[in-house]
């Protein structure tokens, strides 16, 4: 074990190698003020008591805060939650460290009925980037109104940012460059794992919003540093994975 690694406190990755739990956290983090037991479970789609059993495992460990609102009217306060502001080092670890659960799982994953390993961890990445693309997308879309290719980008340029990309959209709106990869280590071994969620993602954000676009491909370090999501008109057939890193 390196000294960096020495400094790892296992119990803090373990509370964030859970993707719901990891969702609740987001969903704290993105909301800018306090919410209630209630809302988060609106938000994330899991049970109220699976909800208030994440967020005590996030207070223990210092990455939720919660408190009794003060209230001025009749009726029981709510507990109210807000994420708490921890070293990004430390985020990044424990974020990597959910990534390569993530990869592990869907490389190991067997059929149920005939105990092989799944022939296309990809596309499983991929269907599972979708569904949280569309969770988190889904606030955003909840006017009904579908957004316009070049806003559509912008907002799934957004979701990148936040993810710890540096993305830059094409001014013709024919790709999004991804620089700084958060996960390149992982990657450059897990590329049709790793860059397949990414793709899901997308995909799941740009038809939640209603967008006219989809991304139809991710080709992981087409330069040096820089994976690049192609962009296509949803009237065309998306590419089943991403290609692999050459």
């Amino acid at each position: 074990m390196t000294e960096h690694d020495a400094r790892i406190d296992p119990r803090a990755h373990r509370v964030l190698a859970d993707v719901s739990r990891v969702a609740v956290l987001e969903t704290l983090r993105r909301a800018g003020r306090p919410l209630s037991i209630p809302e988060i479970a609106a938000e994330v789609g899991l049970h109220p008591n699976t909800v208030r059993a994440h967020l005590a495992l996030l207070a223990e460990y210092g990455y939720a805060t919660g408190r009794t609102e003060d209230r001025d009217r009749p009726g029981r306060p709510r507990l109210l939650y807000a994420a708490t502001q921890r070293h990004d080092e430390d985020d990044r670890r424990n974020y990597r460290l959910l990534a390569e659960v993530l990869v592990g799982y869907l490389t190991g994953v067997r059929d149920s009925r005939s105990g092989d390993t799944l022939s296309s961890p990809a596309s499983a990445a991929i269907a599972a980037g979708r569904v949280h693309g569309t969770r988190i997308a889904g606030a955003q879309a909840r006017n009904g109104r579908p957004v316009d290719a070049a806003e559509a980008t912008r907002r799934v340029a957004d979701l990148l940012r936040d993810a710890g990309f540096d993305p830059r959209p094409a001014p013709d709106g024919s790709h999004i460059e991804l620089r700084h990869c958060p996960f390149r280590e992982l990657a450059r071994t897990n590329a049709d794992v790793v860059c397949g969620v990414h793709l899901g993602l997308m995909q799941g954000a740009l038809q939640e919003l209603g967008a006219s676009v989809t991304a139809a491909s991710l080709r992981p370090f087409a330069r040096p540093g820089v994976c690049v999501a192609t962009l296509r008109p949803t009237d065309r057939p998306a590419d089943e994975g991403p290609p692999p890193p050459r």
